[in-house]
């Protein structure tokens, strides 16, 4: 979990630890803590931030025809490239899209 506000870290109730050290510190922790798995991210505008850090491999897209109205545009205003490495049709026209982001 990451916050504009520091403190002290807290432990989950399902052995996760919420981190509020930063961004950077945030993704060093969790790529220690998984290990050879994949960390995953949740949400457009801790997205950007990792992408503007430099500090996302791949973005796995799962595109659902829904209208929710406003929030935060993943790729508004950046100037990322994508590298296509896998397209999978989901159940209901959800597509699955799979890229590799190249880092400057």
């Amino acid at each position: 979990m990451t916050t504009h506000h520091p403190r002290e870290d807290l432990l989950g109730d399902n052995g996760g630890t919420f981190a509020f050290d930063g961004l950077e510190a945030a993704v060093r922790r969790a790529r220690q803590a998984a290990g050879d798995k994949h960390v995953l991210v949740m949400g457009a505008n801790v997205a950007r931030q990792l992408l503007r850090a430099g500090l996302l491999d791949e973005i796995w897209l799962h595109i659902a025809p829904l209208l929710l109205g406003g929030g935060t545009r993943l790729f508004d205003g950046e100037q990322v490239e994508l590298v296509p490495v896998e397209a999978v049709a989901g159940g209901a026209f959800v597509p699955h899209l799979r890229y590799r982001v190249r880092n400057p």
